[in-house]
């Protein structure tokens, strides 16, 4: 039997626990509402000692979603190196990367996972030329590095490597989130022979005969 003290008490309860989900949801809001591109920039990630050659941010995106990832993140912003459509490369999960040969991927965080290190090796034979894009989730934002007509060349001493840290802000007191997940995509892939090296003698013998034929003409003028 449930006493008017009974009722009044769940009443209470009921109460107390609406506030909360509604307290939670607010801060949630507060927190997405507050996220910005802060001081991220195309230097934020590197490879091979040099920053993107683009960049793109948007709230509220996850390059990870869905089985071939998201790419509405930078949609059209990287268009001006390139008008084909990315696909996806590779996404990195806690095991590591799936296999991608001939290019094959690293990737490591840093304390406090803002920040870390990633590299690329081509282990086939031939030249990899293409565009490349890096993209990270972190908060409720995505952020995305274009590397453009990056040249990869075969062989483990080739080997690329490369920094990326998280900039954009999150939440009233504007820190940077940690990292979430990576996803790769690509375009225009270029496989090229590397050229014999006997290419490189008859080349240079090539620029040595010209050379002088170019020296002896001017003598005669």
């Amino acid at each position: 039997m449930h006493t008017n003290g009974d009722h009044a008490m769940n009443d209470l309860m009921k109460t107390l626990r609406q506030r909360c989900f509604a307290a939670a949801a607010i801060a949630a809001f507060a927190l997405n509402a507050h996220a910005a591109i802060g001081s991220a920039s195309a230097a934020d990630v590197t490879l091979d000692g040099a920053p993107a050659d683009a960049f793109a941010y948007q709230d509220g995106w996850n390059p990870h979603a869905g089985p071939m990832g998201d790419t509405s993140g930078f949609g059209t912003a990287f268009d001006a190196f390139g008008t084909g459509d990315f696909t996806l490369l590779a996404k990195y999960e806690d095991s590591g990367f799936p296999d991608t040969s001939p290019l094959t991927f690293t990737f490591a965080q840093a304390p406090g996972g803002t920040s870390g290190t990633w590299s690329v090796t081509n282990t086939g034979s031939d030249i990899i030329t293409l565009d490349l894009v890096f993209a990270i989730h972190a908060g409720n934002q995505g952020g995305a590095w274009l590397f453009d007509d990056q040249v990869i060349n075969p062989g483990a001493t080739e080997t690329l490597p490369g920094t990326w840290q998280i900039l954009w802000t999150v939440g009233n007191n504007g820190s940077n989130p940690a990292f979430s997940n990576l996803t790769l995509f690509e375009r225009d892939r270029v496989t090229t022979p590397v050229p014999e090296p006997g290419t490189y003698t008859m080349l240079l013998a090539g620029l040595v005969v010209t050379g002088v034929a170019m020296r002896r003409r001017n003598r005669a003028h």
